[in-house]
């Protein structure tokens, strides 16, 4: 024997938790969307800082719509290989169940 063993339900519970992680890092995304007030609200001072505010900005948007796309990547990839495994496991076990076996000697 291996040693290798592969638990199916601890990779879905693993993708689960991707989920949660992208619906957090969705909720963060659309927050990032309230944070532009507009050009108005800045005045004088703000025409110093509202480019770099803006780009700032958009750059943390690209990060969130990053993570959202890594997280959902993963969880796929991990609902996948879980649904891997069980379908070898059960191709196996039914290629074992064709052969009658008599272990034991007699």
């Amino acid at each position: 024997m291996s040693g290798f063993d592969v638990n199916a339900n601890e990779l879905d519970t693993y993708a689960g938790k991707l989920g949660g992680q992208r619906e957090t890092a969705g909720q963060i995304g659309s927050l990032v969307d309230k944070a532009d007030v507009g050009d108005q609200s800045w005045g004088i001072v703000g025409i110093f800082v509202l480019n770099n505010y803006k780009e700032m900005l958009g750059d943390l948007k690209d990060l969130f719509t990053s993570l959202d796309e890594g997280f959902a990547s993963g969880e796929d990839k991990f609902k996948n290989a879980a649904k891997g495994y069980r379908e070898k496991e059960r191709a196996v076990k039914e290629l074992l169940d064709k052969f009658d076996i008599t272990m034991g000697g007699k």
